[in-house]
């Protein structure tokens, strides 16, 4: 399914300090695929857990992800994203990543200045059938690749992320939302926690 290129420059200060990060979020998959970023062999990789300040951000969502509308309690597809209205999902789950992972990766002041490539391979929130009862898990499985801001050589090897949380339904899905906890919410705070402590070299994730 091919969709629109979206092009974003987001520009962040965080606690006085201009931190300058300009994200491309970029669906196409002429510009990075997961093959690329597999066989991109660095030149130097650390031995040690470094900080890393992004500041270049690119999230490719590719067009071989397949989407379901179907409401069922599992559907079978890449992406499944029911929050917002309808209309093109990858873009919306492009939006959600690309806020997430700059808000975590911009709160890192100190560090290498690098670049970082995102592919997405799945997206699974509820379906309005799960959302309405049972609940179930929320599923989000992507990869990234670090290159140093200036030489562009890859600066370790390419990196999974791999994140299953607790998603809310009936009863307990609509008391969240009340206190403004949304799908989106969560899975934007989710994310945006995991790769702050990632760029900041926490070992334990």
């Amino acid at each position: 399914m091919n969709i629109t290129v979206l092009k974003t420059k987001i520009v962040k200060y965080i606690a006085g300090l201009a931190l300058a990060l300009s994200v491309t979020a970029c669906a196409s998959t002429q510009n990075a695929s997961r093959n690329d970023l597999i066989q991109t062999s660095p030149q130097s990789i650390e031995l040690t857990a470094p900080a890393y300040q992004v500041q270049q951000l690119s999230v490719t969502i590719p067009d071989e992800l397949t989407v379901s509308e179907a409401n069922m309690f599992l559907p079978i597809a890449d992406i499944v994203w029911r929050e917002d209205p309808m209309g093109n999902r990858k873009e919306q789950v492009q939006s959600i990543l690309v806020n997430a992972i700059a808000s975590g990766v911009s709160k890192v002041k100190n560090g290498r200045p690098v670049t970082m490539e995102v592919r997405l391979n799945k997206f699974h929130s509820l379906s309005e059938k799960a959302r309405y009862t049972v609940g179930g898990r929320h599923n989000i499985n992507f990869d990234y690749l670090l290159r140093d801001a200036e030489t562009g050589i890859p600066v370790a090897d390419v990196q999974n992320v791999n994140t299953v949380f607790k998603a809310y339904g009936g009863s307990k899905a609509f008391a969240a939302m009340a206190r403004g906890e949304t799908q989106k919410v969560r899975i934007t705070q989710h994310i945006q926690n995991m790769m702050y402590l990632r760029m900041s070299g926490n070992t334990e994730i």
